[in-house]
């Protein structure tokens, strides 16, 4: 071929090859992926973005019991994850366990040990342990709540980016991380509560009939219900709200499409608390006492809605001190920021006679105020009180904290962000507007989210990096077996260690071997130090505590004191007060309890 023939041939490939991708990019744009397939890519990519932003740190440790271990939260779920497939397994009744607050024991009714999740994970807590199940949920709960409401706004709008941001207002919120790294999983595992409003949706434009409506509504109010019974009582009131909401903007034609929405989501609920009812009645009739949670602390304060957190307010100190001192974490986990408010009340002005659009915008008004609780508080300051604040004084809501509303708020701001997006827009500088504002919206929650590289890589102290001890592993006292060397199968010990709930941490570490005096099960029924109170005042011995403190170890049976040797300060010297001996093996120190003279 002659040189001059290939000279054009060569020159234009490039352009011809440039010409041919941007066809196949057009007709891929032109003809996007099927909604399942749409569906795996939102999944993945929300994966990936919460795994590279966030939790790269855990995944390297999911073996490791790393997230909150000064709080006690944490390990009750690792141990939680652990018993449920054990009382299962071993037919025992998954309720009132005997094996922490030896010998009498603690019931659990009035606990939330999320057994839907724990036996979901049942697989891996046989292979991997207790502690690696708990991280995967807190690895896989935001990406799976980002996802399922992803579906909800996708199958509003028809388009996938505004679905996949409006999903990650959800999944992605400062409750669900803050709750993350405080190591809470019934407060992180949120996917069913907008599966619920995707089975509406199909139900609506008739792709799901009204069988199936019921059976599968039925289903996932009672997982909701068995995940976190405050989650489940909250959305009864909602349920309940949202439907009289939907009825009154709903023209005449589709009020008695509602109705019958309303009346299928009934029994669908009647057959959730049915499939709850062992689990209610047990509760009913083995009362405990529960926690008043009435205090402005645990309600909604607004300006926690445009503050950030104190570490983010970008230099500004006056600002970072005030949300400091004025808000409480509860406030400060329900932040919004301004674009995404704005979002909402342009959505509310431009679109306000979409149907849509209305019940969204109302909803959300309505949540707030269920979030502020009893009192308006602004600025830390109770401004009035609220005509329905006298509902947080029933018995079924003393409770509950209002702060925790916000979750649904979330939701329906994902949803708003989404019909903002794919809103059509003839002009490209209203549409280029648009996604300004709505990718600020997204830039702005996202600058306040914590991550895991706080918790997991913690940095030493600046005036003593000699300080920083190897806290996360488990001692090899227990990960080598040894404590089967040194106590009897079923023994009662005390473990003492500044490691929040470190007890019922090794005992669902060790399946079960021995039991424990003591243990945190929620601020009703147990000390937030998870020790008994005889062990506990020892911090500041005196006589008569040491003689209580020996009443109580043979009165209850205690056959050893476990120390954890990282935190072995000041408990060597109260222990050595009282004559005990101890034994230094695999990073505790056993105090065995001398039989009575």
């Amino acid at each position: 071929m002659d040189v001059t023939d290939s000279a054009p041939h060569t020159a234009a490939s490039p352009i011809a090859a440039s010409r041919a991708a941007a066809s196949r990019l057009r007709a891929a744009l032109a003809h996007p992926p099927r909604p399942a397939l749409q569906g795996l890519i939102a999944l993945a990519i929300y994966l990936a973005v919460f795994i590279a932003w966030f939790a790269l740190p855990l995944i390297k440790n999911l073996n490791v019991p790393v997230v909150g271990q000064n709080q006690v939260d944490p390990n009750f779920y690792v141990w939680a994850w652990r018993w449920w497939p054990y009382a299962v397994s071993h037919w025992i009744n998954p309720l009132y366990s005997h094996q922490i607050g030896a010998p009498a024991g603690y019931n659990l009714a009035w606990a939330t040990t999320s057994p839907p999740v724990a036996l979901l994970l049942w697989p891996v807590t046989a292979v991997f342990g207790p502690v690696t199940s708990f991280n995967l949920t807190l690895l896989l709960a935001p990406p799976l709540s980002a996802w399922a409401a992803f579906l909800v706004a996708r199958r509003l709008t028809g388009r996938f980016w505004p679905a996949l941001l409006g999903g990650a207002v959800y999944g992605f919120c400062p409750f669900e991380l803050t709750h993350s790294l405080q190591g809470q999983p019934n407060l992180t595992v949120n996917a069913v509560l907008p599966l619920m409003v995707y089975l509406v949706l199909l139900w609506w434009d008739g792709t799901l009939g009204r069988t199936g409506f019921v059976i599968w509504m039925t289903v996932a109010m009672a997982l909701e219900f068995y995940i976190f019974v405050e989650a489940f009582a909250e959305l009864t009131v909602l349920w309940v709200l949202v439907l009289v909401i939907g009825f009154a903007v709903a023209g005449r034609g589709a009020r008695r499409k509602v109705a019958r929405l309303a009346g299928l989501t009934g029994i669908a609920y009647a057959g959730a608390l049915v499939l709850a009812s062992p689990y209610l009645i047990y509760a009913l009739t083995h009362n405990s006492n529960t926690l008043t949670r009435q205090q402005p602390m645990y309600s909604l304060d607004l300006v926690g809605l445009i503050v950030p957190r104190p570490d983010r307010v970008f230099g500004l100190r006056s600002l970072g001190a005030y949300a400091g001192h004025t808000l409480s974490h509860y406030s400060l986990s329900a932040y919004v920021g301004i674009p995404l408010l704005v979002v909402v009340l342009a959505l509310a002005i431009f679109a306000w006679r979409s149907r849509v659009t209305r019940l969204v915008v109302i909803t959300f008004v309505v949540i707030i105020a269920l979030a502020v609780g009893p009192n308006l508080i602004v600025g830390g300051t109770q401004v009035v009180a609220l005509p329905w604040g006298s509902l947080w004084s029933l018995p079924i809501a003393r409770s509950a904290e209002p702060s925790r509303f916000i979750l649904f708020g979330y939701l329906v701001l994902g949803i708003a962000l989404a019909l903002w997006l794919a809103a059509p827009v003839r002009s490209r500088l209203l549409r280029a507007a648009r996604w300004g504002l709505g990718l600020l919206a997204i830039a702005a929650i996202f600058a306040n989210l914590p991550t895991f590289y706080s918790v997991v890589v913690p940095k030493p102290p600046v005036d003593n990096p000699a300080a920083m001890r190897p806290v996360n592993e488990l001692p090899a006292f227990i990960t080598a077996g040894m404590y089967r060397q040194y106590l009897s199968p079923g023994e009662i010990v005390v473990v003492v260690s500044h490691r929040g709930n470190a007890g019922m941490l090794f005992q669902a570490s060790s399946d079960f071997y021995f039991r424990i005096a003591g243990g945190f099960v929620n601020a009703s029924m147990s000390r937030v130090d998870s020790l008994p109170e005889p062990v506990a005042v020892l911090t500041h011995p005196t006589r008569d505590r040491g003689k209580e403190f020996n009443a109580y170890v043979r009165a209850a049976g205690v056959g050893a004191i476990l120390v954890e040797q990282a935190w072995a300060e000041p408990w060597t010297k109260v222990f050595s007060k009282l004559h005990l001996h101890g034994t230094t093996v695999g990073g505790v120190i056993i105090y065995p309890i001398p039989p009575p003279k």
